[in-house]
C-alpha cells in the first residue's frame, strides 16, 4: 500500500472515529437538553394546574378540578395528567378509568414521605414517555381548611410523549452526520490530492532518480524547486548524487589507470618470463648439454680398467641430465614455447601430461568449439589460470581425478577445472595474505573483462571457472 493511501486511511479513520464519538455525544446532549426543556415546560404546566386547583377548591363543585385536569391532558404532547391524594388514590385524572385507583409508584412514596425536602420535581423516563410528579404543599394560607398537617396535600403527575421529540433530535443528528460525512469526504479528497501532488509524486520522482543512479546513470537529478521538507530532501539528494557522480568518475579514472598499469605489468611480467626462459635455455641449457657431451666423450676415452673413474663420470652425467630436465621444466613453467608457436590447446595437453599424468592423476580433457587460435593475451590468461589450478591441485588438493573443459562459443570462451580433492574455504583463502596465486589469476581475468568463479567445500572438491567474453 502506498504512502498516500496509508495517510488518507489514517486521517479518514481519525476523522470518522471523532465524528462518530461527536455525533453520539451530540445526540446524548441534545436529548438531555430536550428533556430539560420538557421538564421546565412541565413544571410550568404543573404550577398552572396547581394555581387552578387552588381556585377550584374554593368552589362547591369539584367538577371544575376534573375539567381542568382533562383540559390540560388533552393538549399534545401531554399523555396523562393526574392528581393523587396522600393515600395514593387518584383524585382526578385525564384518563377517566384510573380515577379512584391506587397508585403504587415509588416516586409517589418519595414525594409524600420526604415532604418539603423535595423542592423540585421528580422525574421518571420510561420508553418514550416522560413523567413528572409535582408535590402539592400545604401552604399556611390553607391551614384554616386543612390545618397545618399534613405537609403534602397531594401530588400532580404529568406525562409527556417524547417520541416526536426524540425522533426530531435523531433526525437533526442524522442530518448533521450526513453533512459532516460530506465534509469529511471532501476533506479526504482534498487531502489525497494535496498529499499526492505535494508528497507522493515528488517522492516517486526521487525514487525513480535513485533507481537510475543504482543502474549507473549518475547524472540523474530531481526537481528541487519547493521550499518545504520534500524540497529540502530533493536538494540533499541532488547534492548526494553530485558527490556520487564525482567520486564515481574519480574511481572510474583510477580503475582505468589501474587496469592499464595492471595490463602493462602483466605484459612486462610475461615478457620477462619469456626473456628469462630464453636465457636459461640458450645459456644454462646449452652449458648443461655441453657438460653432458663432454662427460660422455670422457667416459668413452677412458681405458677399460678405469672403472672407478668411469662410474663417477657416469654419475656426474646423470646429475647433469637431471638438472637439464629440471631446467626445462622451469623454462616450461616460465613460458612454454609451444604456447607461442602452436597455441593454447597443444600447450595445455603438454602441460597436463608433464605435470598431472606423471603424478598418476587421471585427467579428462575436453576441448569444444575452439577452431582457431585466440588472441595472445587471452591464450596466456587461460593457460595461467589452468597452470595455477594444477599447481594448487598438486600442492594441496590430494585429488585423484581432474576434469578440464575448454569451450568456445560465438560470445565467450570458458575454461573449467574440477577436481575431487579435499577442498578448502574459498572466502578464508582469498582473505589470506598468502593466496597470491588466486589473487593473481583474478587480476589477470579482470584485465580482459573475464569472470572468475571459484567453488569449493571441505571434502567436496574444487571447481574453478573462467569465462572471457569475445
Amino acid at each position: 500500500m502506498s504512502l498516500q493511501y496509508k495517510v488518507v486511511i489514517l486521517v479518514f479513520g481519525i476523522i470518522l472515529t471523532t465524528g462518530i464519538i461527536g455525533g453520539l455525544s451530540g445526540l446524548y446532549f441534545q436529548r438531555q437538553a430536550a428533556v430539560e426543556q420538557f421538564s421546565d415546560s412541565t413544571m410550568v404546566l404543573a404550577a398552572t394546574l396547581r394555581d387552578s386547583i387552588e381556585r377550584d377548591m374554593l368552589l362547591p363543585d369539584r367538577e371544575h378540578i376534573q375539567q381542568s385536569v382533562r383540559l390540560l391532558g388533552s393538549r399534545s404532547p401531554v399523555t396523562e395528567v393526574s392528581i393523587v391524594s396522600p393515600d395514593r388514590r387518584v383524585y382526578a385524572s385525564s384518563i377517566i378509568p384510573t380515577i379512584g385507583q391506587t397508585k403504587d409508584d415509588r416516586e409517589l412514596d418519595r414525594v409524600f414521605t420526604l415532604g418539603e425536602t423535595i423542592t423540585s420535581a421528580a422525574f421518571q423516563s420510561e420508553q418514550d414517555k416522560l413523567y413528572i410528579i409535582y408535590p402539592l404543599v400545604n401552604k399556611s394560607a390553607c391551614f384554616s381548611c386543612h390545618g397545618s398537617s399534613p405537609v403534602i396535600l397531594g401530588a400532580i403527575k404529568i406525562g409527556w410523549d417524547t417520541t416526536s421529540l426524540i425522533r426530531r433530535v435523531e433526525q437533526q443528528t442524522l442530518v448533521m452526520l450526513i453533512i459532516g460525512g460530506l465534509a469529511v469526504a471532501v476533506m479526504v479528497v482534498a487531502l489525497s490530492f494535496t498529499l499526492r501532488s505535494a508528497v507522493v509524486r515528488p517522492l516517486m520522482r526521487l525514487a525513480a532518480s535513485a533507481r537510475r543512479i543504482a543502474t549507473g546513470n549518475y547524472s540523474a537529478r530531481v526537481d528541487a524547486r519547493g521550499h518545504d521538507e520534500v524540497g529540502t530532501v530533493a536538494r540533499s539528494f541532488n547534492d548526494m548524487a553530485q558527490r556520487i557522480q564525482e567520486r564515481t568518475e574519480q574511481l572510474q579514472q583510477m580503475v582505468k589507470i589501474r587496469g592499464q598499469l595492471l595490463d602493462r605489468l602483466i605484459s612486462v611480467q610475461e615478457e620477462e618470463r619469456r626473456r628469462i626462459a630464453r636465457e636459461l635455455h640458450d645459456e644454462i641449457g646449452q652449458v648443461l648439454s655441453a657438460i653432458m657431451m663432454e662427460l660422455s666423450r670422457t667416459v668413452e676415452s677412458l681405458p677399460a680398467e678405469a672403472t672407478v673413474a668411469r662410474e663417477k663420470l657416469e654419475k656426474s652425467r646423470v646429475i647433469a641430465a637431471q638438472s637439464l630436465a629440471e631446467l626445462r621444466r622451469m623454462i616450461y613453467d616460465l613460458r612454454p614455447e609451444v604456447l607461442d608457436q602452436l597455441g593454447l590447446v597443444p600447450a595445455l595437453r603438454s602441460y597436463i601430461r608433464n605435470r598431472l599424468e606423471e603424478q598418476n592423476i587421471q585427467v579428462n580433457l575436453s576441448i569444444q568449439g575452439l577452431k582457431d587460435r585466440l588472441p595472445s593475451q587471452m591464450e596466456i590468461t587461460l593457460f595461467r589460470v589452468v597452470q595455477e589450478a594444477v599447481t594448487n591441485i598438486l600442492r594441496y588438493a590430494k585429488a585423484t581425478v581432474v576434469d578440464i573443459d575448454l569451450t568456445a562459443t560465438e560470445s565467450a570462451v570458458t575454461v573449467t577445472v574440477k577436481d575431487n580433492g579435499q577442498g578448502f574455504d574459498v572466502d578464508k583463502t582469498l582473505r589470506s595474505t598468502e593466496s597470491w596465486g588466486l589473487r593473481g589469476i583474478r587480476e589477470r581475468a579482470s584485465v580482459i573483462n573475464g569472470e572468475l568463479t571459484i567453488e569449493s567445500k571441505a571434502g567436496q572438491g574444487t571447481r574453478l571457472q573462467l569465462r572471457i567474453p569475445l
